[in-house]
């Protein structure tokens, strides 16, 4: 019998969740250094006025050096927050940290993202990319559900090489990267719109 679409899922997960929790502490700190020396040079990621950015949490590749420079340009950063039935993104105050549901530090209090915020940059983790642009995450939904909700803002997978993979399996409520960046290259994912260029970074 054929593999369904979420079998499919299930089984890349699975596989790739398991590799990247292997990654030595040392090698995941050096892949994730040469992952935000690449994408620190990239015009949408300059050109961000708000940066979203996320805590690193089963040895994804950890964006501090990436929240680092921004802080330094004067962007302001938000990180995500899990609401009821979505994720919240605020621009936390200094310490003010709480132990969110998956046990991912979240921002206890902070400036929440508005809708209309321009030049607004997403860093998104993912367990799997390929070359479309395409993600699979976890499996809760809860980072399609947010970029949807934010269409002209610039979305940028950040993964170690070995996570970019030659197919995804997609839903239609998934949402594509329009670049996705490895310690080794820079793939262009989904095209932007003519909006997006004229509006956004």
């Amino acid at each position: 019998m054929r593999e369904n679409h979420e079998q499919a899922k299930r089984r890349l997960r699975r596989r790739l969740r398991t590799a990247r929790t292997r990654l030595p502490a040392e090698a995941a700190v050096g892949l994730s250094a040469g992952v935000c020396a690449r994408t620190v040079e990239l015009p949408m990621f300059v050109a961000a006025r708000h940066l979203v950015a996320y805590v690193p949490t089963e040895n994804e590749v950890d964006p501090g050096a990436l929240t680092k420079a921004a802080r330094a340009a004067g962007k302001a950063i938000y990180y995500p927050r899990v609401g009821q039935d979505r994720l919240e993104f605020l621009c936390p105050e200094p310490d003010e940290w709480v132990q969110g549901p998956a046990g991912i530090p979240e921002p206890a209090s902070g400036r929440p993202l508005g809708p209309d915020a321009v030049r607004l940059c997403f860093l998104v983790p993912g367990v799997a990319f390929d070359g479309r642009g395409a993600r699979l995450g976890r499996g809760g939904g809860w980072y399609d559900r947010a970029l949807a909700g934010h269409p002209g803002a610039a979305r940028l997978g950040l993964a170690y090489d070995f996570q970019v993979v030659p197919f995804v399996p997609e839903a239609s409520w998934d949402v594509r990267m329009h670049v996705v960046v490895t310690e080794a290259r820079v793939l262009a994912g989904v095209e932007r719109s003519a909006d997006e260029k004229e509006n956004r970074p």
